[in-house]
């Protein structure tokens, strides 16, 4: 398992790669035939803006560049995946990768800004799992 910890305190990034067993039919009765095989997935949280930017280590599996900004599925809490658009952002010598349409992914799903998102990516699919989503709690003010 390796972790990414970036200076920007609004995320971080686990690289692990998993044993997951495949199940497939066999023509005897009461039969199934696991194989193994080995399913690499990145875990990263991020706090909830206007704008996702996609960590670096998603943006070089998906192999963004300027040239070749690809859409990305995006599964939300209720299973439902959703294309998004990846739009390219100067950043110095290089490109940051972030979505376009970000605030109304967020609205439809009920997320409110500051809430902490928790994803998963695999890359054998090229999908983009949200997996937790932890609202930010205030204190609410009462009367003296």
């Amino acid at each position: 398992m390796f972790i990414f910890l970036n200076q920007n305190k609004n995320e971080s990034v686990v690289v692990d790669k998993i044993t997951a067993a495949e199940t497939a039919s066999v023509s005897r009765k009461c039969s199934t035939l696991k194989r193994s095989k080995i399913v690499a997935i990145i875990e990263f949280t991020k706090v909830a803006e206007n704008r996702m930017r996609l960590t670096a280590v998603v943006s070089n599996e998906l192999s963004l560049s300027i040239q070749n900004l690809c859409d990305v599925s995006i599964q939300n809490l209720g299973c439902e995946v959703t294309n998004m658009k990846t739009i390219a952002e100067k950043n110095g010598d290089g490109y940051r990768y972030s979505f376009s349409k970000w605030s109304a992914f967020l609205k439809s799903n009920e997320i409110h800004i500051d809430a902490t998102l928790f994803f998963k990516y695999v890359m054998s699919s090229q999908l983009l799992i949200l997996t937790k989503v932890v609202h930010k709690m205030t204190k609410k003010r009462g009367r003296a």
